[in-house]
Parts: structure tokens; sequence; C-alpha cells
């Protein structure tokens, strides 16, 4: 470390925290600086001890809190102050759900005059042990004893010394000790940088990325670990193509629906909701309020293997659905084809007006919007009649939402009817939300 640096974390100032950014940062001024800090909640006094500076901001991680907020809790996790995936475990979990909210509402007022429905409740369930994907990081390292297994520091962006993760499914965040004491005991300890986690009420599914062939020893080591842990054990040498199981031969992983009697049969890097209990609420949800009937024609764009589509279809509605990654595509159709369905997939780029145009020309009762982070612009964009009488939107962004939603209400003539925040990711400030949008 430099002198500088040196410097610079021995210094330790005290200030009183005015706001949380939407991080969950706290914001703090002293001289005429901006700090923001890690660790402390809005009206908080606290001491903190500067960390670095990244893109012009002065980060900080609290010393002590010296008058606390009466929405401060005890984080669950131990490692909380120093493992970067979680940033509000010190905030008690019904004040989490009303910044969120907070959120969403600033997202829209940004956008500038749109009127807006009353909030409906956050979409909530347990906040602990939710996370069924994740992928963490793994390194030999002799001098902290041995493996470790986690996600990343929030300062320095080494791993985390890590033995158990409350936020991750029981079925795997009770096993990290159990992780490390593994790849400590394998040959090629050093050669194994990442494990990908996938859980289905089927079973839990680990990815080993190794950059070195795995010997015969070795091998029959994770063959015995995954046996008598009930776990399904992949490896995965190169690309996503290169992922092959290694026990048991043919491991099946899959969600349900109980509601709709639905499986949803998934492979381990695919794409499928992080939380499987807010998952089948916000299906629950998206039906009542898209409210499908028997006969009316939807398209599900950004349709993924089916997660919505085969809800609608259970109810009597006919589903086009749209996605661009062919695997997922044909995952959506062998899901309709397990459950009994009949629904029409295609694979398509929605990143491409002249892929998706022809389909938003035909006459829809409803069309269903599931998009990435950067939101479905170009399709709102070439919205025209004849038009579906409602859009439903799930989101992962509140600011793309907010943005699509003035363009479907200045532009378009719609109405928004519905709206509520989804709490998909406890602990974290990640924000999505469900909107439903309707036109006369």
């Amino acid at each position: 470390m430099s002198r500088r640096r040196r410097r610079f974390r021995d210094t330790v100032m005290t200030a009183r925290i005015e706001s949380l950014d939407g991080q969950g940062w706290g914001l703090c001024e002293v001289d005429n600086r901006a700090y923001r800090v890690q660790g402390a909640l809005e009206g908080e006094l606290v001491r903190f001890r500067p960390q670095r500076q990244r893109k012009g901001l002065l980060e900080a991680k609290v010393e002590a809190v010296l008058e606390p907020s009466s929405l401060r809790v005890e984080p669950a996790c131990p490692h909380f102050s120093e493992c970067g995936a979680c940033n509000l475990q010190h905030l008690e979990y019904r004040a989490q759900l009303e910044l969120k909210q907070s959120w969403l509402l600033a997202a829209f007022a940004a956008e500038g005059e749109i009127e807006l429905p009353e909030l409906t409740p956050p979409l909530a369930r347990h906040p602990w042990g939710y996370r069924r994907k994740a992928r963490m990081g793994a390194r030999y390292v002799a001098a902290k004893g041995g493996a470790l297994v986690g996600f990343r520091e929030r300062f320095g962006g080494r791993l985390a010394v890590m033995e158990h993760c409350p936020t991750l499914d029981p079925a795997i965040g009770l096993r990290i000790a159990a992780l490390r004491k593994l790849l400590s005991s394998l040959d090629a300890r050093t050669a194994i940088p990442q494990i990908e986690i996938a859980v289905g009420d089927t079973g839990c599914a680990l990815i080993l990325r190794h950059l070195e062939p795995l010997g015969d020893g070795d091998l029959e080591s994770l063959r015995r670990f995954a046996q008598q842990e009930g776990l399904q054990l992949y490896l995965q040498s190169g690309g996503p193509e290169t992922v092959t199981a290694l026990w048991p031969e043919a491991p099946v992983l899959a969600y349900r629906l109980p509601a709709e009697g639905l499986e949803y049969r998934f492979e381990p890097l695919d794409f499928v909701q992080v939380n499987g209990a807010v998952n089948r609420a916000l299906i629950a949800r998206a039906m009542a309020w898209l409210a499908p009937q028997e006969g009316e024609n939807f398209l599900d764009l950004y349709c993924g293997l089916g997660n919505f589509s085969l809800a609608i279809v259970a109810r009597g509605g006919q589903v086009t659905g749209l996605e661009g990654d062919e695997e997922l595509i044909q995952r959506a159709r062998s899901n309709a084809l397990s459950n009994g369905l009949q629904a029409e997939f295609h694979a398509a780029d929605l990143r491409l007006p002249k892929v998706f145009s022809p389909y938003l020309a035909r006459r829809w009762d409803g069309i269903l919007l599931d998009p990435p982070r950067t939101g479905a612009a170009e399709v709102i964009a070439r919205l025209a009649a004849p038009y579906p009488r409602r859009i439903l939107y799930v989101s992962c962004n509140p600011e793309s939402l907010a943005r699509d939603a003035a363009t479907l209400l200045k532009r378009h003539g719609y109405r928004l009817s519905r709206l509520g925040a989804v709490d998909m990711f406890p602990q974290t400030t990640h924000l999505e939300a469900i909107a439903l949008f309707q036109r006369d």
C-alpha cells in the first residue's frame, strides 16, 4: 500500500448521515467534501474511516456508530462488514421495503409528470435463505487457512473469508465451510477460480470451473462429496458449452408452481428468477393483474424458459413467446410439452426492430414484458395499432421502467393502473417492480 493511501486510511472522521444513496451507502459531508459511508444509516452520528476514492467519490466504512438509528438491527451475517454481496442487513426489513418503495417513486418522479396509482404493498417473502442462483469466487490462499469460497470484499476486491451465507439457499449457504475443506484437499486446488450455484425444488447443482484437467483422485473426491452431500456436481473447463455432469450422470433441476400444477425444468446456467418464493408470488400477481381469459392471445416478450407463458396457457390463454436465447426457447418448448400445454415459442433478437416488428403488428389481447435492465425502449417505441388493451411490465430496473412508462403514457395513450415493488433480493439494494398499463 502506498504511503499516500496509508495516510488516507489513517484518517478518522465523525459526521451525521444525511441520507442513503441508491446502493444503501450513507451520505455526508465533512469540510466541504462528500463521502459515501458503508454501514451507516440516515440520521446516525458515525465515526468512519476513508477507504478509497472511486469515480470521483470518497468511500468510507463505519468505525463506530455513536448515535444509532432506531431502525438499525444487528446483521445476521458475521461477514457483513467485509463481504460486498449485501448492503442492507443492518436495516430492519420493514424499513428496507419502505426504502425500496421510495426509490421506485423517485425513479418515476425523475421522468416528470406521470400520474401514478397508489402503490400496491411490496411483494416480499422470507428475507433469508432465498437465493437459489449465484456465482461465487474460489481461491486457494494458504495464509488464510486454505481455499476460500465466497463473494468479493466490499473494498479491495479480494474474496471475503466466509464460513456460511444466510442469504443463499441453505442447501449451499450452510455448506461453504465444507466446500472450502473439499477444495483445499484437491491437487488442483489452485486451479479452481469459480463455483456457480443453481438450486431447484429437485436438487442443488454446483458447477466447478477448473483451469487445468482434473486428475482421477480429484474426480473421485468430487464424486464422493456430491454423493455424501446430496448435490448435483458439474465441471466446466472452458466456455458454457463445456459444462458436463460429473455426478449423477443425468441430473434433473426443476422448480414448481404448485398453484398452477406446473413444473419448469432448467439447466444450471439457465436464467431463472433468483428467489423461488417471490417468483411464485410474482407469477400469481401477474396473472391476477393481466387476468387472461379463455381464448385470449398474448405476446410474451423476453419469455425465457416460459416462466410467465406457461401460467397464462394454464389459465386458458394462447401465448406466443419471444426470447433471444435459443437454448432458453428450446427449454420453453420442452416445458410446455412436459406440462401438456400448447404454446408457440420463437428465438428472436429483441434488439432488432426488423425481427420483432412483424409480431407487434398482429392483434393481441395483452403483452407481457420482462426485459433486461436496459428495458424495452426499442419495442415500446414501435407499438402501433392495433394496440393491446393491457401491457404487464415486470422490471429489474426502476429507471428503465419509468422511462418506458413515460413513453407508453405520453406517446401511446396508456394509463398506469397498478404499480408495486418486488423484493426479489432482500438485504440488498436491488429493486424489481411490476406495473400494469391499460388502454381503453
